[in-house]
């Protein structure tokens, strides 16, 4: 699979679906106006809000969306540097067992998860047709009707 760019998301997936196979729940995964990633709703550990997106314009290993973590203060709303815990949760890759499996972590926070797509296909089909008829034509001399 190729890297989708920006702007190209809408042209190529018509929606993506989260699963936490700890809880069971499952959501639909939001996108933005021309980005490449689709976005988790954000949620909050200890004093950090964390927005999980998985990133399409960059593959991991296995060839699925890189998913990145973005970390901001819950009371000031202002984003976090990645130092320490937030540097190594910054960027996950997706399960080598195959699909797009996950578990993201941070501090003493865990939450696999898989993620399920529907792609759009787009095909052409270019054909030519030909038709090709002969006739005979018999004339009689007979006028008499038959």
């Amino acid at each position: 699979m190729e890297p989708i760019k920006r702007g190209q998301l809408e042209h190529n997936i018509e929606s993506a679906t989260v699963v936490f196979l700890d809880t069971g729940e499952s959501k639909m995964l939001e996108t933005k106006p021309n980005s490449a990633c689709h976005f988790f709703e954000p949620f909050q550990i200890e004093n950090d809000t964390v927005t999980l997106r998985l990133d399409w314009s960059d593959l991991d290993g296995n060839g699925n969306p890189t998913l990145d973590a973005g970390f901001s203060n819950s009371k000031t709303n202002k984003k976090r540097s990645l130092k320490g815990h937030r540097r190594s949760a910054h960027h996950t890759s997706s399960l080598s067992e195959g699909g797009r499996s996950y578990c993201w972590e941070f501090r003493d926070c865990k939450r696999p998860f898989d993620v399920s797509v529907c792609w759009l296909a787009a095909a052409s089909l270019k054909g030519e047709s030909s038709f090709t008829a002969s006739a005979k034509v018999v004339r009689s001399t007979n006028k008499e009707p038959k």
